[in-house]
């Protein structure tokens, strides 16, 4: 009997220090995205034209657009919050979830975010991954074919994505999870540890 009431007790606290890490999670990721977004729109604003500049003659609106499509090669750009780089946003409104991205992963920063795992929105092979929380990827495991996922850069460029497929991976095929062909990738840990929850996207603005 008394082993089990200790198990129980550990049990409750291992759920209460979850439930703290989380709460921390969302209070974090929602200052750095606030102070993200307002630094991003003051960007955008010292950028935008007094006009809008005519097309050179002879040349459409399509064309215009192609030549002026990303370089895959592009170093992604970042905007600083307290000390760390982020390289963007991640909304998926399906899990009514926007939160920013940080430019490369580690446990500090995955407490705080998601992070930039690998790739690029630019090379159409970006790999977002993130903590098990509620309010960070924890139920990106409900998302359906044909789910809405956007990702916008520091810079205000906006990315479409519709989720093509979930699947389960084994922490271990580090292979599989970076070479899908898929345009981008979200995934997080399942509550054991054991397995990757893997969302599969494609590109819904080409």
């Amino acid at each position: 009997m008394a082993l089990g009431l200790l198990m129980i007790g550990a049990g409750i606290g291992i759920a209460a220090h979850n439930l703290y890490e989380d709460s921390l999670a969302a209070s974090s990721s929602a200052d750095v995205l606030s102070q993200f977004n307002e630094q991003r729109n003051e960007l955008i604003e010292s950028v935008k034209p007094s006009a809008t500049p005519s097309l050179p003659a002879g040349v459409t609106v399509e064309e215009e657009q192609e030549e002026e499509a990303f370089d895959p090669n592009a170093p992604l750009p970042t905007i600083t919050v307290d000390g760390y780089d982020y390289i963007g946003t991640v909304v998926i409104p399906p899990l009514e979830i926007e939160l920013p991205v940080a430019d490369t992963w580690d446990y500090v920063r995955l407490k705080i975010s998601p992070c930039l795992y690998k790739g690029s929105p630019y090379r159409n092979d970006l790999i977002i991954c993130a903590h098990n929380y509620m309010t960070h990827f924890r139920n990106i495991k409900n998302l359906q074919p044909g789910d809405d996922v956007i990702f916008t850069d520091a810079a205000g460029n906006e990315f479409r994505y519709k989720v093509e497929k979930v699947e389960i991976l084994d922490p271990y095929d580090i292979e599989k999870m970076e070479t899908s062909g898929y345009d981008l990738t979200l995934f997080t840990c399942t509550l054991g540890g054991k397995s990757r929850v893997t969302v599969r996207c494609r590109r819904a603005d080409e």
